[in-house]
């Protein structure tokens, strides 16, 4: 996860996670993944997708 750029695509982040870009592109407008507007397209910081990818670790163990 060191190696990833600091600022992330939603294709980046669907290809990381196995899932269509949709989904993410949902999670993002849904504020669920914090994420920003870049012209057209969104973009996700490297340090809110490790955050909310913990947030997702964490409510799976406290399931």
């Amino acid at each position: 996860m060191n190696n990833l750029p600091e600022i992330l695509t939603v294709k980046q982040v669907a290809e990381l996670m196995g899932w269509h870009p949709n989904t993410v592109y949902l999670r993002c407008t849904s504020g669920e993944l914090p994420s920003f507007k870049s012209g057209n397209s969104r973009r996700i910081r490297k340090e809110a997708y490790l955050d909310w990818i913990k947030k997702m670790e964490n409510s799976i163990e406290r399931g």
